[in-house]
């Protein structure tokens, strides 16, 4: 370890101290503390409670939950990630519903304690770190955990970096496997949505025994889960969203500033389609006066001028409706990607003395998602400067499609069209959704191996020794992606002698150029996309993990009120991340994306980090037995670490708990903890998107949406006379990526709360706990849209905090006006801070019923403040409210058992949320509110007696069986957003917060023998 030697002195110095502290007649304790026996000689009943030291649920200093994962599974959950969404703690994170447009990392499932980020929430496996599943973020990736023998998740709620380690700022996430396990037990459910579809089928089997004379137990298990896409369109066939309204004339009018259209932008059509005005196409400016014709099956139809309402104006601009023939981007999203998720485990364990217990474990899991890439069509259209390039022999931008008189494959409606209009040339735009879909498909592999030692030092005190080693491997491949060379060649079309249309260039057709069809919506030729669409982007990216570290854990000595307890250890992890992109550098500038120039770049990154650290934890019982203090216990804990690429860290948390008589208990935690910027924050390469448009606050329209965005666009836009003009019909550019210059962020947290058990109402607890989160020097990567609207939309003048990372042109030039944006910085950064402040609530109830046994479960959160600043001594902007971070949030689990039935009803609710809180007012949208959720879950259990020597059971149920809907229009029906990372996701999509697959049936089996 590399540890400066005045710390780590320090660091053996407490060890050694913990280690001689005399060994004095145990005390009785509560059963999870008990002094283990030889075959329990094992820290990992230690795991998250918020300390190392175990002690029972209610006895924590912080709040924490449990979830049994068998049970979870009989309501058709089975993934870790559906099972913690249960927790109205936890945000989606990256799930199935939410990672399209991931640069990186689609098809992962990170979970996001207190919704501040998922790396700020640290994911365990028996309480010690697993390896990060992404490609730029610290996050495990749950996917990546072998399943099939999952015993329990446990959950912490708050600061646990003195316990834990970085990364662990907002709370840990434990996630206990089974060691032993007499017989096998083998389950299959399937499942189908009311509409046909959304297929889920899973299937595991485990098994464990005993052997050689009982001194060893192995256990194994493996499983499989396949996950059936949702096609976007077989859900919702409208687009709704929010567009600048073009009646608003300011935020005070009683006119709303946005409204919700049936999105179209008719360029996008999978038809040609075009815009005439007077006998000149393109329209430009006159868009809005002008004619909209398709080319529908070789005919030109005209779009009803009363079928529509111009939004935007300009040829690349928005209506609120028309046809449905005028918009074809949708044909290819997906809600959900079709996934499969295999995973095998198994551990030995084998008692070599009384006293000392062997440990090993090994795991494999794979996964492999196939969805839409981040834009899944191939598209061009009118805008001068396109994303074909630039002709080296005119030094101009290369045109979209036009249509001339003299192409081959001119229809004759449109040529007896342009003659009437007076045009030999014709811009289009389309959108090629009649090609091939272009699909992101990952593998991933993981594999893990840990192996430990535990034993006691003496009668009171324990040891573990251990190591943990991990990988996570994926390789990505992006399909039936078109070539910008050959796309050009193949459009530039002239005829044979005997009058076939060919390739004009003669070396293309030496090649195998095959020419196109600019008019037609039939799938071209397997020749055709053979020399146009060849192209596959191969990619890969490689985590991996090796953690080894000596801990001990026991009783020191007794004082009037009790027993001192304690936990301390020494830690060393060396963590390695490895992304390449595809050698083939003249494919890649070769290969076409829109909307923007050439597919986005990955440049390659390695990164490693070595991590030394030693902790300690202590309990003390204070008080004990006596009036008004049954009991009053102190704790605190401390950590060191030391890292190779960032300064060294200190962490620390005092706590308290007091129990003034034997039902009631007040808690307190208060913890400081330091989180060092991962790999991708660090050092991701920075990337440069171009963008079709850009929703400018400064833009006419946009511009009347807030007071405070006149006075600021005038001080902060170059040659600012006025609103600029929407849309903007340049190229602006966005930049992403990694900054070395990173400090780590400090957070301080507290919590205090109340565990109330009544006696009068037997097999009932109730917990509230009120809990804050302040981080300081905050590690972001905030929406470029973000950036230009917080800018202008602030009190008192422009917010710089913001504003720097706006890069406007000063003057007039080709492609643009004074103003517009030329770029805009989005890398990662410290900005000033981030706060989040709430409640939770807990309640538990068991007892026998009737003939039977009722459970109940309930936990909810509430939300006070969710607040980011950018610069110090500002407010900064609190979300509380917003859809994201709902004032209330609940989920009430009820069970009863009785005779061989049990029967479940489930409930999910979200309160009543504004759709976007710092809005200047309810008139800046219409539909403001996003209404509240309510989902209910029902499963029935039925365990026939058919075999004595086997234990069956047949569950079936309903998720979501009322059907209810996301009910904003904006939320159900979302556009996926490219380039984003993982601070970054598509958090617009309503079904990662709320069902979006509808009414669904599943049916299990399962048989214990």
């Amino acid at each position: 370890m590399h540890l400066p030697s005045s710390r780590l002195a320090s660091g053996i110095a407490l060890a050694m101290l913990l280690m001689q502290a005399p060994a004095v007649i145990a005390q009785d304790a509560p059963e999870s503390a008990e002094q283990p026996t030889p075959e329990a000689t094992d820290l990992d009943a230690l795991v998250v409670t918020g300390t190392r030291i175990a002690r029972p649920e209610l006895e924590s200093v912080m709040p924490i939950s449990v979830v049994d994962f068998d049970e979870v599974k009989e309501t058709g959950r089975f993934t870790v990630y559906d099972a913690l969404m249960l927790n109205p703690a936890i945000g989606p994170g990256l799930g199935e519903m939410n990672s399209m447009g991931q640069e990186y990392d689609k098809g992962v499932a990170n979970i996001d304690l207190r919704s501040m980020g998922t790396n700020r929430s640290l994911v365990l496996v028996d309480g010690l770190r697993w390896v990060s599943g992404g490609a730029r973020t610290a996050a495990v990736d749950l996917n990546t955990i072998p399943s099939s023998l999952i015993d329990r998740v446990e959950t912490v709620t708050g600061g646990a970096s003195a316990i834990y380690g970085a990364d662990a700022v907002t709370g840990a996430v434990n996630i206990v496997m089974k060691k032993r396990m007499d017989g096998t037990s083998a389950s299959v459910s399937t499942g189908l949505a009311e509409e046909g579809d959304a297929r889920q089928t899973q299937a595991s089997v485990a098994t464990g025994f005993d052997f050689l004379d009982e001194r060893a137990h192995l256990v194994v298990g493996a499983n499989y889960v396949l996950t059936d896409e949702i096609p976007l369109l077989d859900r919702y066939t409208d687009r709704q969203v929010y567009q600048v309204n073009p009646e608003n004339t300011g935020p005070n009018d009683g006119i709303p500033d946005n409204i919700i259209i049936n999105f179209r932008q008719f360029y996008r059509s999978h038809y040609p389609t075009w815009c005439v005005f007077e006998g000149t196409a393109p329209c430009g400016t006159n868009a809005k006066d002008g004619d909209w014709y398709q080319l529908i099956d070789g005919q030109v139809t005209h779009i009803p001028r009363d079928s529509y309402r111009t939004i935007s104006n300009n040829d690349t601009g928005t209506q609120d409706g028309g046809p449905d023939t005028a918009f074809g981007i949708y044909d290819y999203m997906l809600l959900r990607d079709k996934s499969e998720k295999s995973s095998a485990y198994g551990n030995l364990e084998f008692q070599l003395t009384p006293d000392v217990v062997w440990n090993t474990s090994l795991g494999y899991a794979s996964s492999y998602v196939s969805g839409h890439a981040q834009w899944p069509g191939h598209r061009d259209d009118v805008r001068p400067i396109n994303w074909w390039g630039i002709n080296p022999e005119t030094g101009t931008a290369h045109p979209g499609g036009i249509a001339r008189l003299d192409d081959p494959f001119l229809p004759d409606s449109l040529r007896e069209h342009m003659l009437a209009e007076g045009l030999t040339e014709l811009p289009m735009n389309r959108h090629y959704s009649h090609l091939p879909m272009s699909r992101e498909i990952h593998r991933r592999d993981a594999i893990s191996f840990g192996t430990d030692l535990t034993g006691r030092l003496t009668d009171r005190i324990d040891w573990k020794g251990f190591l943990r080693w991990g990988t996570v491997e994926d390789d990505i491949t992006t399909t039936n992606m078109v070539g910008r060379n050959e796309w050009l060649l193949a459009r530039d079309v002239t005829v044979d002698a005997t009058g076939n249309p060919i390739c004009a260039d003669a070396d293309a057709r030496a090649a195998g150029c095959v020419p196109t069809n600019l008019y037609s919506t039939e799938m071209p030729g397997q020749d055709w996309l053979d020399y146009v669409m060849p192209y596959e982007r191969y990619e890969s990216t490689k985590n991996s993990m090796l953690n080894v570290g000596l801990g001990m854990n026991g009783e020191l000595f007794e004082l009037p009120a009790g027993t001192v307890r304690f936990a301390a250890g020494a830690e060393w992890r060396e963590e390695k991340l490895d992304t390449r992109d595809d050698p083939d550098t003249v494919k890649l500038h070769n290969i076409v994306w829109s909307p923007g120039n050439d597919h986005g770049l990955h440049p390659d990154m390695s990164a490693s980090r070595r991590v030394s650290e030693v902790y300690g934890e202590v309990v003390v019982p204070v008080l004990s037995d006596l009036p008004g203090a049954r009991r009053l216990d102190v704790e605190a804990a401390y950590r060191y670490s030391h890292y190779s690429d960032n300064p060294s860290t200190d962490t620390w948390k005092l706590g308290l708990i007091w129990s003034p008589f034997d039902t009631v208990s007040l808690r307190g935690v208060k913890g400081f903890s330091t989180r060092v910027p991962n790999f991708g924050e660090l050092y991701s390469p920075i990337s440069m998107v171009t963008l079709g448009h850009i929703g400018d606050p400064c833009q006419e329209g946009r511009i009347l949406q807030d007071d405070d965005r006149p006075g600021n666009c005038a001080a902060t836009v170059p040659g600012w006379t006025g609103p600029l003009p929407t849309p903007n019909q340049n190229a602006p550019r966005v930049f992403t990526g990694g900054n070395p210059d990173l400090e780590p962020e400090t957070s301080d947290s507290f919590s205090y709360g109340v565990v109330w058990q009544p006696s009068f109402v037997p097999g009932l607890d109730l917990t509230a706990d009120y809990w804050e989160i302040d981080i300081d020097n905050v590690i972001t990567a905030i929406a470029y849209g973000t950036i230009m609207n917080n800018c202008v939309n602030a009190s008192g003048g422009p917010d710089m905090g913001y504003c720097q990372f706006v890069h406007r042109h000063p003057t007039d030039g080709p492609g643009h006006l004074a103003g517009e944006v030329d770029y805009v910085q989005a890398q990662y950064a410290n900005l000033a801070g981030r706060k989040a402040r709430g409640i939770d609530f807990g309640l538990n109830y068991a007892r026998g019923l009737g003939p039977g046994h009722y459970r109940l479960g309930f936990s909810a959160t509430r939300n006070l403040e969710r607040r980011i600043i950018s610069q110090r001594g500002t407010a900064g902007t609190d979300n509380a409210g917003q859809f994201q971070y709902p004032d209330f949030k609940f989920t009430l689990l009820n069970k009863y058992d009785v005779g061989d039935f049990s029967f479940g009803v489930n409930t999910r609710y979200i309160s009543k949320s504004l759709y976007a809180v710092n809005d200047q007012s309810l008139e800046t949208r219409e539909m403001p509110y996003v209404p509240e959720y309510w989902q209910h879950d029902v499963n029935i259990t039925w365990h026939p007696d058919w075999d004595a020597a086997t234990d069956y059971s047949i569950s079936l149920g309903i998720k979501n069986a009322t059907d209810s809907k996301v009910k904003h229009p904006v939320l159900r029906a979302y556009a996926t957003s490219p380039h984003l990372t993982a601070d970054r996701v598509n958090a617009n999509n309503g079904a990662a917060y709320m069902d979006g697959v509808g009414r669904y049936f599943f049916l299990t089996f399962k048989a214990d023998f």
